[in-house]
């Protein structure tokens, strides 16, 4: 049985709410009121996440009609670390390197996350979890989305997705290098939402700051993995993750 115990979130229909079931705290994402489309994408991401099995994913614990039982993770999100600005080199590596493990496990079982961004990642002392997977792409499954559908956050949302493509698992490493940027310099690239949606809308005359002098190492992963064209980022989470290594030691 289900004891509810705060509302962590709401968004329109969707609540999160920390709750107690089986005598562990728990989080539990639920849709309030009845709506087909969402419930049918709720028990999509059951679906999806169910078989997704690696220490760096929030694991589903168990679904029923219209809720989502997730395991509870102590810690913060990284949005909410990030709140007093940049974070520490060291940190932002191991927060993104955990994130990448995540991410190139779940493109091998053909899942596409289609949302990473700090709100969805969540820090537990020393291990950093990828979660929420509402609008992530199983290969496997029959499209509930239509084509040209814009599903994301745009501050860390690659071109092509912003086209309504969810299909290139190398969306997900644009936005795991937005992340990065975030992480390095305090606020995701190009600055406001308006210079964010030029840059989406294919205007290549918007700038990207440079990264701090301290980071300016890790430059050469950064403007790969925020490639306008995926044929020009990286080929796969665990390059980014090698590249990334390499450019850390130097």
């Amino acid at each position: 049985m289900l004891t509810p115990m705060r509302i962590l979130s709401e968004q329109g229909p969707m609540r999160v709410e920390l709750s107690r079931w089986r005598g562990r705290l728990v989080v539990v994402k639920r849709l309030r009121g009845f709506s087909p489309t969402l419930s049918e994408r709720l028990r999509r991401e059951a679906e999806v996440v169910r078989k997704l099995e690696h220490p760096n994913i929030v694991p589903l614990l168990a679904s029923e009609e219209s809720a989502l039982i997730y395991a509870y993770c102590s810690g913060v999100s990284l949005a909410e670390a990030l709140e007093s600005g940049p974070l520490r080199l060291r940190r932002s590596i191991k927060i993104l390197n955990d994130t990448l493990s995540a991410l190139a496990y779940a493109h091998m079982r053909g899942v596409i996350h289609c949302d990473v961004k700090p709100a969805n990642i969540l820090i537990k002392g020393e291990v950093s979890l990828l979660t929420d997977f509402g609008f992530a792409k199983d290969l496997g499954m029959t499209a509930i989305t239509a084509d040209q559908t814009m599903l994301g956050t745009p501050s860390y949302m690659a071109p092509e997705q912003f086209r309504g493509i969810r299909t290139d698992p190398r969306s997900d490493l644009y936005a795991a290098g937005a992340v990065l940027y975030h992480m390095l310099t305090g606020a995701p690239p190009y600055g406001s939402q308006t210079q964010v949606l030029r840059f989406l809308a294919g205007d290549d005359h918007v700038p990207l700051a440079p990264l701090p002098s301290e980071v300016a190492h890790l430059q050469p992963v950064l403007e790969r993995a925020l490639k306008r064209d995926p044929d020009e980022r990286f080929e796969s989470a665990d390059d980014m993750r090698k590249a990334l290594d390499v450019m850390s030691h130097t």
